[in-house]
């Protein structure tokens, strides 16, 4: 399955679908009034799912050997695709706890945190915009993308108690749906443009290629 794309809407649609699904679900959350809290694994779960197709066209058709597709057929492609998340779950699970916190700003999002943390750990103490709660265990800092008008909440230091930053993520983003909404984010608007145009691409290869289906069961069969 490795090579030029063009010509070819099999691989195309491959590469480009997962890619522009992640793109217009990330528009359209950046679209909402409010802000949107998720966990960083859950996050970058999502981010390797879009970038799934463009790792199946590429590395894993490259490591893929030549004698698995006549020997197991299309399960050696389910047997790639689970080595690809086994590494996305590995990379997920020896990362430094996160939160993201979409379309919302540190100005919004920092009292926010700060009811939350005054409710979680009385002893809660600010520096700047470092934020560390001795009972949770818990040490962090927001970081905002102002082009993006996202907001990432880092941990600082490895000691840090996964069971405390799952009660702040479960408490912040109960806490987000209760006050003031925001304008509308025009970073969501060009992402799902950026999505519904790739897709509509896609599309219009298939259309003009004839029979996808065909084209599709020889790339899993028969090429490598």
């Amino acid at each position: 399955m490795t090579g030029d794309l063009t010509g070819d809407p099999v691989r195309l649609a491959i590469a480009i679908c997962p890619l522009a699904a992640y793109l217009a679900l990330i528009g359209f959350i950046n679209l909402r009034r409010g802000p949107f809290i998720t966990s960083g694994g859950r996050d970058a779960l999502a981010l390797s799912i879009g970038l799934s197709g463009l790792a199946m066209i590429g590395p894993l058709a490259l490591m893929m050997p030549s004698w698995s597709i006549s020997v197991y057929g299309p399960y050696a492609w389910l047997m790639m695709l689970t080595l690809y998340f086994l590494m996305v779950a590995f990379f997920i699970l020896t990362r430094r706890p996160r939160i993201v916190a979409y379309n919302t700003t540190i100005k919004h999002l920092r009292p926010l945190l700060r009811e939350v943390a005054d409710g979680l750990d009385p002893a809660a103490r600010w520096a700047g915009e470092s934020l560390f709660l001795p009972t949770l265990q818990l040490h962090l800092v927001m970081e905002e993308d102002y082009g993006t008008r996202n907001v990432l909440i880092k941990s600082v230091g490895p000691r840090q108690d996964f069971t405390g930053w799952r009660q702040l993520e479960l408490a912040l983003a109960q806490i987000v749906r209760q006050h003031e909404k925001l304008s509308i984010n025009p970073y969501g608007i060009f992402l799902v443009a950026v999505g519904i145009f790739m897709l509509l691409s896609v599309c219009i290869q298939v259309y003009l290629h004839g029979d996808f289906v065909s084209l599709f069961l020889h790339e899993f069969y028969l090429d490598v």
